[in-house]
């Protein structure tokens, strides 16, 4: 590919890393460095982490001829954003902050919301996953914003008929995720009903105990996966669950309506990008109670046949809306 830009993309090894990888790849030349762990699961080393991350940067920027120097990308604003800003006062380099949605919306203490602050105000610019987000970062005191919507890659699946799960949901055990909704309303289903949660984070010991309290054995927490792993997961499962209302519309989501399940939102109601932006029709629960939430999922369950059409205008929507995302992030990233 014949393009003058050049980007370095700095994020975890995730779904979302890796669709942003794939969407940035027909808008210009980049490259990734990807993060294999959170820094928060080993908080005795991470700085030699950040120290590694440093130099995994400076070389990837370093390689860049020096008469077109890149940009880089830091998807998801958090600690990644030290590394990146030290490495442009070495290359020169110009920093962009990608914020999705829990990473400046979630409640915070003081300290992390100083740092959030000092980040988003030393980079170059902020690119926000959605109007919403945008208005998070710039009470952080961004003033150089972007909104780039969430970016979707259609993959070639095969999609078969064997189910390992029911339900599943991908994304981080925060408060924020609200997931202890999704476990609550395992109460009110059939045993028989299986539940994947993909993802790691503080709430993690919280929801285990919870889904014993509850006494069912049916809710699987299947920790960070690699990006293949989600795939095959989202592939062997019925429906897509998303609780959370801060989120955003995160790559998980869109993945999952490409794989074929019904989505699933809780305050799909109150989103309106999912079906204006990126044309999913979602299943929306008639209020934000776990025995709605599980009423949701039963029904959609029993009418399985009946969301097929709806299935595929969703696909359908993704792929144009796929078509027009490389556009829209040329405009945001180098106008």
């Amino acid at each position: 590919m014949d393009n003058p830009h050049q980007v370095v993309l700095l994020s975890g090894l995730s779904i979302h890393g890796e669709t942003m990888h794939r969407a940035l790849q027909k808008v210009c030349t980049v490259k990734w460095v990807a993060r294999k762990s959170e820094f928060r699961t080993d908080p005795v080393r991470f700085p030699l982490s950040l120290i590694r991350e440093f130099f995994r940067l400076l070389a990837a920027c370093k390689s860049v001829p020096k008469s077109n120097p890149p940009i880089v990308i830091v998807h998801f604003i958090g600690l990644d954003a030290i590394p990146a800003l030290i490495v442009r006062r070495v290359v020169g380099c110009k920093v962009m902050l990608y914020a999705v949605g829990p990473d400046v919306a979630a409640e915070r203490k003081l300290l992390q919301t100083s740092f959030l602050r000092w980040a988003i105000r030393s980079a170059d610019s902020v690119l926000c996953s959605s109007g919403k987000v945008e208005e998070e970062v710039r009470k952080l005191g961004g003033s150089v914003t972007r909104v780039l919507p969430a970016p979707f890659v259609p993959l070639e699946l095969r999609i078969d008929g064997n189910k390992e799960f029911d339900v599943v949901t991908v994304g981080g055990l925060t408060d924020e995720a609200k997931l202890s909704l999704l476990v609550e309303a395992s109460a009110y289903l059939d045993p028989s009903v299986k539940i994947a949660i993909v993802g790691e984070g503080p709430q993690r010991r919280y929801l285990t105990t919870l889904s014993r309290v509850h006494g069912r054995n049916q809710v699987s927490f299947l920790g960070d996966l690699p990006p293949r792993r989600v795939y095959n997961t989202l592939r062997s499962s019925t429906l897509y669950v998303q609780c959370s209302s801060e989120e955003g519309t995160p790559s998980s989501v869109l993945a999952a309506a490409g794989c074929g399940l019904p989505i699933i939102a809780i305050n799909g109601d109150l989103d309106p990008e999912l079906k204006e932006l990126y044309g999913l029709r979602p299943i929306v629960p008639k209020d934000r109670y776990a025995i709605s939430l599980a009423a949701a999922i039963e029904g959609a369950m029993a009418n399985y046949s009946a969301l097929l059409p709806e299935i595929s205008k969703n696909r359908e929507a993704l792929e144009s809306y796929s078509k027009s995302w490389p556009s829209m992030a040329a405009t945001a990233i180098f106008s």
